[in-house]
């Protein structure tokens, strides 16, 4: 995987430095669509004032409410981060090169959350409150805070030593961001399925309600498990696994099974890539490379499967279908098939 790092100017008493990486290697049978950032916004509403010192839950409501009056999406604190912050802050304070430490923590520490991730971040000296950072940091990375693309931060305090670590390009999100989320937990990226929601190598339950979310917020109708579709998406990822690499041009049996089966499909629309296990990553990347497809309001069933990090997806239609029992199941025993 190649990678690329640039790094911007130092300023006094702050640091910043950017990096960026790779795109995925994302395919289908059709052409993929970049997805848009835009969402609706609720009225902005003030967060209470800054009057604290560390408050990493009142600095995000405020950078959050100051995003969403410039019509931006909100971010998240995001748990690898505020690690990152930290070992940077603790560098820092110690008088060493928080730069050189940044490029090797960039590699083992941001770098494995995905190929398409870019990350910068920022110190500030000495402050006597939250505000006082809050304001500085607003006018000294204006572009990189209001960004319309940035996903999340990580954020340490110390001794009035503030670092942020800004990051843009993730796969894994929380399906749920508030704009100011009410307790102190942070993101963690990576949670494990409960073993007996696994199906082909997929959470189901946790696949179908990420999906399912998205198509609300579009308000298109939400999908049915196909069982024939699922062990099409089975057959591909296997076929993928023999090869030890994806590809689009090998042995390929969606349409041909299907049909064959006199299975009630109208439409079919198949996508596959390699390097996401998990069901997050893979709805979010989904999403934003095949955004008006995977919200058509004419499908009305899915089959995936994934194995060794190659996965496949099939959407289709049918004339009948059924409605599903919820949009967002929490065991496979909730999650509605069709064959």
């Amino acid at each position: 995987m190649k990678l690329v790092l640039r790094t911007s100017a130092l300023l006094a008493l702050t640091s910043c430095v950017w990096a960026s990486v790779a795109a995925p290697q994302v395919t289908s049978s059709a052409k993929a669509l970049t997805a848009s950032n835009s969402r609706a916004d609720a009225p902005a509403i003030p967060p209470a004032p800054l009057d604290t010192h560390g408050n990493l839950q009142r600095i995000l409501c405020q950078l959050n409410h100051d995003r969403q009056t410039r019509y931006l999406s909100p971010i998240f604190l995001h748990q690898t981060m505020s690690q990152v912050a930290k070992q940077l802050s603790d560098t820092y304070i110690r008088g060493f090169s928080d730069s050189s430490t940044y490029n090797s923590l960039f590699y083992s520490r941001i770098a494995p959350l995905g190929s398409s991730v870019s990350s910068s971040y920022k110190i500030l000296g000495t402050l006597r409150s939250d505000n006082d950072f809050i304001t500085q940091l607003e006018e000294l990375i204006y572009d990189a805070l209001f960004a319309r693309n940035l996903d999340a931060v990580g954020l340490n305090v110390d001794n009035g030593v503030y670092t942020i670590v800004l990051v843009s390009g993730l796969f894994e999100k929380p399906w749920d961001i508030q704009l100011c989320p009410s307790n102190p937990t942070q993101f963690t990226p990576g949670d494990q399925p409960a073993a007996n929601n696994v199906m082909n190598g997929i959470d189901l339950p946790k696949f179908v309600c990420a999906i399912n979310k998205e198509r609300i917020r579009a308000r298109a109708n939400t999908l049915v498990v196909h069982t024939a579709l699922a062990s099409e998406a089975e057959e591909q990822v296997k076929v993928m696994k023999q090869l030890g690499h994806y590809t689009v041009d090998g042995p390929r049996f969606v349409d041909e099974a299907i049909y064959s089966q006199h299975v009630d499909v109208v439409k079919l629309y198949w996508m596959a890539g390699e390097g996401f296990r998990n069901e997050n990553a893979l709805v979010n990347l989904l999403v934003s490379n095949y955004r008006s497809t995977v919200l058509d309001p004419n499908f009305t069933s899915i089959g995936v499967a994934q194995l060794n990090g190659f996965w496949s997806v099939i959407l289709a239609s049918q004339s009948r279908a059924p409605t599903p029992g919820t949009s967002c199941p929490l065991t496979i025993d909730e999650v509605t098939f069709i064959s």
